[in-house]
């Protein structure tokens, strides 16, 4: 279990630390990002690919896609947090490059999954209950959160809503929704754990 918690942390703080304004990257910080995501891609597929030879525990095909989800929207989510908290215009082009970085996260995410992905998409009774169970999560916790953002546009002093223009909103509102889908899939990786016997229960 504290492997779920440990990916879901160090990706997070992983995403935070390339949008970091007060940090000189020698290159732009989304191509240091996107490396990082594709090597390990790589580094973790042929983990579990010497695993499923020597003992054929090897995660699933839906466990595989939930570790995936943790791991690079985790990175894209500390991303466009730490980048939205610095109230600059996240507009390609205008004096930043924290938009293109975030897109460059999230196509180095989407070639991630293709490298890290089962040959077969399969799913039995095991994955459907436990994705029901993280779906329920994920449901729960962007309810709170929206809430959470309703209330503020509701009663927050005049100079924190003013803050949220259309754009800035439109970007928190995908915030929400990455965070709910972390919810969701941290959820389904501890179904994994829990169903897992023995001692080797994080995949």
């Amino acid at each position: 279990m504290s492997r779920i918690f440990g990916v879901l942390a160090i990706s997070l703080a992983f995403g935070a630390f390339l949008a970091w304004p007060l940090f000189a990257w020698p290159v732009r910080p989304g191509w240091i990002g996107a490396a990082v995501l594709l090597l390990v891609a790589v580094g973790v597929r042929r983990h579990w690919d010497a695993r499923g030879r020597r003992a054929g525990d090897d995660p699933g095909a839906r466990e595989r896609q939930s570790w995936h989800a943790v791991a690079a929207l985790g990175v894209l989510s500390g991303h466009l947090i730490v980048a939205l908290a610095q109230q600059v215009d996240l507009h390609v082009g205008r004096g930043n490059t924290l938009a293109l970085d975030n897109w460059t996260l999230l196509a180095a995410a989407a070639l991630g999954w293709l490298i890290v992905r089962a040959p077969r998409m399969v799913k039995d009774e095991r994955d459907r209950e436990i994705a029901a169970r993280g779906a329920h999560v994920g449901h729960a916790t962007l309810t709170g959160l929206l809430v959470v953002l309703l209330l503020t546009l509701g009663f927050a002093p005049p100079p924190v809503v003013d803050q949220l223009q259309p754009f800035v909103l439109g970007n928190v509102l995908v915030v929400l929704i990455l965070l709910a889908t972390l919810a969701k899939h941290a959820t389904q990786l501890a179904g994994y754990w829990a169903a897992r016997p023995g001692d080797d229960a994080d995949g």
